[in-house]
């Protein structure tokens, strides 16, 4: 009690009353509304909610993404994902180290908290894998990845990259 009568140099005269109350009650609550506001601003202007469009859907075709994603384990794909001056590139091997040629490979590019820069990218065939040209500004990218073989999906990756200053991806 007296470090608290030393802070607010109250004494005889100069009593703690219900004035003093109120202002640390007002500073108090105003402080913690002012952080809520500006946390749900935040929260708001760079999450735009929505995930899927329709969530009662998605959530009827559950068992079959559980079940697409067991037999792309069982199938031991080794995928290589690489991002080089503004080209992404993707190869994927079976268990044998055999590239899988023949694909339709598109990626879904976006950053992790906002729907600002998202972009739809088709790879082309090249070689052994498949290249795209993409030139990512620096930063964090996620890649929503999925490789097709006509209309069945063969495989499907989501990564997170970062693109540094020089164009290189890690």
């Amino acid at each position: 009690m007296t470090r608290l009568v030393r802070f607010f140099r109250l004494s005889e005269e100069n009593p703690f009353t219900g004035w003093h109350m109120l202002a640390v009650t007002l500073l108090f609550f105003g402080t913690i509304i002012t952080v809520n506001v500006f946390m749900a601003m935040a929260a708001t202007s760079t999450f735009p909610g929505l995930s899927v469009a329709n969530s009662y859907v998605s959530s009827q075709n559950y068992n079959e993404l559980l079940a697409a994603a067991r037999s792309q384990e069982q199938a031991g794909w080794n995928p290589v994902f690489a991002v080089r001056q503004g080209v992404l590139g993707f190869e994927l091997h079976d268990a044998a180290g055999t590239p899988s040629l023949g694909l339709s490979v598109a990626a879904h590019v976006g950053r992790p908290g906002t729907e600002a820069q998202d972009r739809e990218i088709a790879f082309a065939a090249a070689g052994a894998g498949y290249l795209a040209e993409a030139p990512l500004p620096p930063g964090r990218w996620e890649v929503d990845l999925e490789a097709r073989r006509g209309d069945r999906l063969v495989f499907r990756e989501t990564r997170e990259i970062f693109v540094s200053q020089d164009g290189a991806g890690r």
